[in-house]
């Protein structure tokens, strides 16, 4: 039986016969928990249900299963899980399946309980012949997903615990967030769906290919989300380019499991990190994804080769390059631009909220499209940057763009971070330099303290789609706009680092640290375990940086030297965190003050 409210958080599929009782009681414990579910007792036999169930189904967030014994042979129960299946597939539904002792793999083999659905079609009668294959076929993709399976726990503690489960699955929807309006996504997830082949119980590789700006991890994350719950284990690792070296696996490891063992000693080679991830996903059903990968094809087909993933596992890859695909995948999946409809609907989304352009824009809009070609990424930026401007300024927008010879997304980008306010670009090129994959808070937090009104700042990069907040609260950038935030930093002194605002290049700023070679320009430094093996630090280092603002120490505590040198109040600073260190330098600027005060600064 199905819902027949038209709002609401999840929709209940059952046999009333076998699970009345449990039933009622997983709706009480849901309506505890603040869910609401319906479950409709009023249906019989006989009356015309399927627009009603349909209605249902297609209007919840999420729907729960409860398989039973009989359950195969309710017609009813089997055409609502059809259709749930199939909101699943192209809305992203979720679907919760609970096991009354039934084996999930006598679903999938459609033996024990399911026997009866391949040898009595008579059962269900003439009228319903024509739909055996298709309730097999549900019934093989349900027993595919996980589940939870009551076998010998009492009720009311397996109860509490599904729904436990089942609230924290629903408050994640709330807060993963879209980067853009997702405009002709539909036709392209569907394609990379099939190309998954989830029935498959080999463990496939499959690459995305395409031009930078196309849209690439969009459309993994749309698919992502959509699948993310028929594996035991699931993980979107960002910004993967060196899981080769030290720092690149401890981002991989703790993307993965959280805080890494602090007594964890890791060799030249990534064996340490093989270990620890077979040990979490040894014979798991794991759906991986690496993004922005560069250059890793043999450490990665290492990796992926002796975790022993379980069977059915499946690892897409993002590369920054189509080569790192072809030795490594079994498939590779070509992204394609949108069409000219498709590019006027996303950019009108964009630039205002409508699927359309407004009337006096209408001409404009489609130069801007036309420009573009195809490329979501272009057109989703220079859409919400000209959201709310005047006609005049779209028009000089538009003949910046004209001067550029060939359509480069850099470019475009350009154009938009230079409309930025100042406290805007400080935070963009902060995230672009040092920030990029680090909790909101924990920046807000930072920069606020530096005198960066961090908070409104970060909302306005995010209305503007500069920045992409995940659903852990962890800040993203696209790796071209870190490209491109970092290339205008660069371009502040070409030839010298130390005239630059920001130093994120550990050569770079072991350099400026050992000629003491700092500048006023200096207003943010990150420095890793690599750049400061040997290097010693002290007042002297930072007396010409008088806006420094932001020192961050990656997986490493300096050595501190003689008298003069860092107190102990700022040695604590450095040495509160193991990973991702952020020094404020409230205790340097006191140092540094002493030192000024002594005539040191004169």
């Amino acid at each position: 039986m199905a819902s027949k409210s038209k709002q609401g958080n999840s929709n209940c599929n059952y046999k009333q016969a076998d699970t009345r009782n449990f039933v009622s009681h997983l709706y009480d414990a849901l309506e505890r928990n603040k869910i609401r579910a319906f479950v409709d007792h009023t249906l019989e036999r006989g009356l015309e249900i399927a627009p009603v169930i349909n209605e249902a189904i297609e209007q919840s967030r999420s729907s729960i299963v409860v398989i039973s014994q009989n359950y195969a042979s309710s017609p009813w129960c089997l055409d609502e899980l059809d259709k749930i299946l199939e909101c699943k597939g192209k809305k992203g539904q979720l679907v919760f399946l609970i096991f009354m002792d039934v084996d999930p793999r006598e679903m999938r083999e459609q033996s024990g309980p399911f026997t009866w659905i391949g040898q009595s079609e008579k059962g269900y009668g003439q009228e319903n012949v024509d739909n055996i294959q298709r309730w097999r076929d549900a019934l093989r993709k349900a027993g595919n997903l996980t589940g939870w399976s009551l076998e010998n726990r009492l009720e009311a503690e397996f109860i509490q615990s599904v729904v436990e489960k089942i609230s924290r699955r629903l408050s994640g929807l709330h807060k993963k967030p879209l980067a853009f309006h997702l405009v002709g996504l539909d036709s392209q997830v569907q394609a990379l769906y099939s190309l998954l082949q989830l029935e498959v119980e080999e463990v496939l590789i499959v690459g995305i290919s395409g031009n930078s700006g196309i849209g690439r991890t969009t459309l993994v994350r749309a698919l992502y989300h959509r699948i993310a719950d028929q594996f035991d284990r699931s993980y979107f690792l960002s910004n993967m380019t060196d899981i080769s070296s030290q720092a690149g696996l401890i981002k991989m490891l703790e993307t993965l499991f959280g805080d890494i063992p602090s007594n964890l000693e890791f060799s030249d080679d990534i064996h340490v990190a093989i270990n620890l991830m077979r040990s979490k996903l040894h014979n798991k059903r794991v759906l991986l994804v690496f993004d922005d990968v560069e250059g890793l094809v043999e450490p990665l087909s290492h990796l992926i080769k002796a975790i022993n993933l379980g069977s059915g596992s499946r690892v897409i890859l993002i590369p920054r390059h189509k080569e790192t695909l072809i030795s490594l995948c079994n498939e590779i999946y070509k992204v394609r631009p949108l069409n000219d409809d498709q590019a006027l609907d996303l950019f009108s989304w964009n630039a205002f909220q409508e699927r359309y352009p407004q009337n006096d824009y209408k001409m404009l809009s489609n130069c801007f499209t036309s420009f573009f070609k195809g490329l979501p990424l272009a057109l989703t930026v220079m859409g919400s940057f000209l959201n709310g401007k005047s006609i005049k300024e779209w028009q000089g927008a538009f003949c910046r763009l004209k001067k550029i010879r060939q359509v480069k997304v850099q470019d475009i980008l350009r154009i938009v971070i230079d409309g930025l306010e100042d406290n805007e670009r400080t935070i963009f090129l902060d995230i672009a330099c040092f920030l990029n994959g680090y909790e909101k808070e924990e920046i807000i937090k930072s920069l606020d303290q530096c005198g960066v009104h961090a908070n409104s700042g970060i909302e306005i990069l995010a209305q503007k789609l500069l920045i992409y907040i995940d659903e852990n609260n962890k800040i993203w950038m696209h790796d071209l706009f870190e490209e491109v935030g970092r290339q205008i930093v660069v371009q502040e002194c070409p030839k010298n680092p130390s005239k630059r605002s920001r130093i994120w290049h550990h050569e770079d700023a072991l350099q400026v640290f050992k000629q003491n070679s700092g500048t006023n320009a200096i207003e943010g430094i990150k420095l890793d375990k690599v750049a400061v093996e040997d290097l010693i630090m002290n007042a002297d280092s930072f007396k010409k940086m008088k806006k420094l603002r932001l020192f961050m120490m990656i997986d490493h505590v300096p050595h501190c030297g003689p008298a003069g040198h860092l107190s102990e109040k700022l040695w604590r600073c450095f040495a509160g965190n193991r990973n991702n260190m952020f020094a404020l330098l409230d205790a340097l600027v006191e140092e540094i003050f002493k030192f000024w005060s002594r005539g040191g600064g004169a």
